[in-house]
């Protein structure tokens, strides 16, 4: 909108208030002209319509406000001119919450204390109070939230002191932790060691972690000691914790200049994806650890920067050559080497590994490590000896069947066609489970198809029966010019399916009420105990599916689908909806304009989703992998630094808006980087663009960069996001 344009809407705002204005609040209700206070109110309406089109919500607000004001309390059209002050913006805005604290609206409350904060606590708490509100246990968590933010500690203890104890696990974890936060802020401690003595007892790591760390930043900002030992105890018990990256800040100069404290951070802080504080602690410690220097090298190459991390793992060489961790180091030295280039080297540090540490454990990795390397590099002939190698010396090894695969390709590409499909042959025989089978088929049947051998067209058919998931089944399909697989569903409604199969959808008990209203209100995150009560009530989560569908319950409709996935015998006997469950288009108002804004196809994003978290947005990961996307800290780090974002925190990576903001930012660009390939985009999305790039992300064709993925993980979750993402394209876009 062209900036005269808002300027004549401020105008005629502000004269529509200036000469109109009309004083509501006087008690003498003759001295108001009510028709005129009508006309007003209509204009004020206007005006915020307009504003709201062009974008303009703080200043739709107040006009709506006004409005609103403009009309005594018990006209109908002030309630609602309120609610649309309130959907306007959710800036923070006390008026705005007042006037909804008039309301009836069950929902009322809650929203008010989204916009008004603590600063309408004790009016809140007085509604509370008189029983005057929905589900008050809830709304007393929250309100408590707001006000231990705020420093009002005796009032959110009041607030709290009419919440029960049987909430389900996830608020009364909430509750805990409020209660104590309270306890600590209100000077009594008595009251909180007995709480936490409680929770030792009778809570999980992730409870205590939280627990803990409340207790150390209490202390730190106290001037108590043992502040330290809390907060390690914190990290050790829940490394993904969405509370860690605060508490490194207080930390971090203490950590900096105490070795024993950093060291004892290090293994909890990479299971954590704290990498980025890892490499912190290594570069400005006055006296590094070994082991935390060597984690933070390691974190270097998992990030694709192998400058850096053949920098660091050299000097920790050099600096500590006795240490533990030294022969793993001169491995991933030989390979960063390798990655980056200088092959040679590489290959040297490996053999030189193999010489000092001849029964490490890893030992039996040696001639797969230096194939790879050369492969790596495009050295494909000078590979195989050492592929060979491997199977003969080595035939239990956990990498002995990479090295059988990569042997057939190695031979393959240096045009030694016989052979390659003669070992091929071997390699189906001898690894039937393993997770290179379906490409071995797939490069033996295009061999021989492209031969003219009708074997090969028999190879191709049998992967495409006994795998069809798979992508080589889908290059199979390709080459043989056979349509792409999709999903077979019928249109029937699922709860007339669900009764014909013996498994008539239950009515929603309560607690599924109480769930669907809490999401309604603002507190999805409290939701989920709720339902999971509903589902014990009703005896699983599949009796409440078409509820979950309805109301659009993310977090509990793949669960549902799942439960009774299996009613029928035939896969063309299940209805769209089913599907629906288990591949969902979950939280559109935040996927979708994401998805415009960074050009990436929503669908694909939600294939990524359902593969990464199973729209749970708490999922978190052994590797620390936080959220819907599930995107390491470190990584959502650079992304928040490329994009000059300057609210970013690990810690929030939990909330469904971050994480699919960074994530869809993230995956576009490598969509972007490598042609706009799914299957590229996706091994690079889970592997690392870096690995993507040595499996051939930019030298060869899609089958070929598919075949030489070597991590299981990747190989995986890239045939299962494709193959999501055909199901998503054949539900969403017929």
């Amino acid at each position: 909108m062209p900036s005269t344009e808002i300027k004549l809407l401020a105008v005629i705002l502000a004269c529509a208030v200036a000469l109109f204005g009309c004083r509501v609040l006087q008690s003498d209700e003759n001295q108001v002209d009510n028709d005129s206070c009508l006309e007003r109110s209509l204009l004020a309406e206007a005006a915020g319509d307009s504003l709201l089109r062009h974008g303009l919500g703080e200043q739709a607000r107040d006009a709506y406000l006004r409005a609103a004001l403009l009309r005594p309390q018990e006209d109908g059209m002030r309630a609602s001119l309120v609610w649309k002050a309130a959907a306007s913006s959710d800036s923070p805005s006390e008026i705005t919450a007042q006037l909804l604290l008039e309301q009836s609206d069950s929902l009322a409350p809650y929203r008010a204390l989204e916009l008004g904060g603590a600063e309408i606590g004790g009016e809140l708490l007085s509604r509370i109070s008189l029983n005057n509100c929905v589900m008050p246990e809830y709304l007393r968590l929250a309100l408590a939230d707001y006000l231990i933010e705020a420093g009002s500690a005796e009032l959110a203890l009041r607030a709290l002191s009419g919440v029960p104890v049987d909430l389900p696990e996830g608020a009364d974890r909430s509750r805990i932790v409020l209660l104590y936060r309270g306890y600590l802020e209100n000077g009594q401690l008595t009251a909180a060691d007995s709480l936490l003595s409680e929770a030792d007892s009778t809570g999980g790591d992730e409870l205590l972690s939280l627990l803990y760390h409340v207790r150390g930043i209490w202390m730190l900002k106290n001037g108590s000691p043992g502040y330290r030992g809390m907060l390690l105890q914190s990290f050790e018990l829940w490394p993904a914790a969405p509370v860690h990256a605060g508490a490194y800040s207080a930390l971090r100069l203490e950590i900096l200049n105490d070795t024993y404290v950093a060291a004892s951070i290090a293994d909890p802080f990479y299971s954590g994806g704290l990498w980025n504080e890892l490499y912190d602690i290594a570069m400005n410690s006055t006296d590094p650890d070994p082991h935390l220097w060597y984690l933070a090298a390691r974190t270097r190459d998992r990030l694709g920067f192998y400058d850096t991390a053949v920098s660091m793992l050299e000097e920790y060489l050099a600096r500590w050559p006795g240490s533990v961790d030294v022969p793993d180091a001169m491995i991933n030295l030989g390979r960063d080497l390798g990655r980056s280039g200088d092959w040679q080297s590489g290959i040297a540090i490996i053999e030189q590994y193999g010489e000092e540490f001849p029964e490490h454990h890893r030992i039996g990795n040696l001639s797969w490590y230096i194939g790879d390397i050369l492969v790596q590099n495009r050295l494909w002939q000078q590979a195989i000896p050492w592929f060979v190698a491997t199977i003969d010396s080595c035939p239990d090894n956990v990498t002995a069947d990479d090295a059988h695969f990569y042997l057939c390709f190695s031979l393959l590409e240096s045009g030694r066609i016989s052979d390659a499909v003669s070992e091929l042959e071997n390699f189906i025989l001898d690894w039937p489970a393993s997770v290179y089978l379906a490409s071995a088929k797939y490069w033996l049947g295009k061999l021989l198809y492209a031969e003219g051998n009708p074997e090969g067209t028999a190879t191709l058919e049998e992967l495409i029966q006994s795998a069809p998931a798979s992508l080589p089944a889908f290059f199979a399909r390709e080459l043989l010019g056979h349509p792409a697989w999709e999903p077979q569903f019928t249109e029937e409604p699922l709860d007339e399916w669900m009764t014909r199969h013996g498994q008539p959808p239950a009515l929603p008990p309560e607690p599924a009420l109480r769930g669907l209203f809490l999401q309604k209100a603002g507190l999805r995150h409290l939701a989920d105990g709720e339902f999971r009560l509903a589902e014990e009530i009703v005896g699983g989560p599949q009796y409440l599916a078409p509820f979950y569908l309805e109301n659009n319950v993310w977090e509990r409709r793949p669960i549902s689908g799942y439960s009774m996935w299996d009613l029928s015998g035939s896969e063309s006997d299940r209805p769209r909806e089913l599907w629906m469950l288990r591949y969902q288009m979950a939280w559109p108002e935040l996927v979708v304009p994401a998805g415009q804004e960074y050009g990436l196809d929503s669908l694909f994003a939600w294939a990524i989703i359902r593969n990464e978290s199973m729209f749970q947005p708490a999922c978190y990961s052994v590797a620390g992998a936080r959220g819907l996307i599930q995107m390491i800290p470190s990584t959502s780090e650079y992304v928040a630094i490329e994009r000059g974002w300057d609210d970013y925190s690990p810690d929030r990576l939990y909330d469904p808006a971050v994480s699919i903001e960074y994530g869809i930012s993230y995956i576009s660009e490598i969509n972007r980087d490598f042609g706009g390939d799914p299957v590229i985009t996706a091994a690079a999305y889970n592997g690392g663009p870096h690995n993507a790039v040595h499996w051939g992300a930019l030298d060869m064709e899609t089958d070929e960069f598919f075949s030489l993925i070597t991590y299981n993980e990747t190989k995986n979750y890239t045939q299962n996001v494709h193959h999501a993402w055909m199901i998503y394209r054949s539900l969403y876009l017929r």
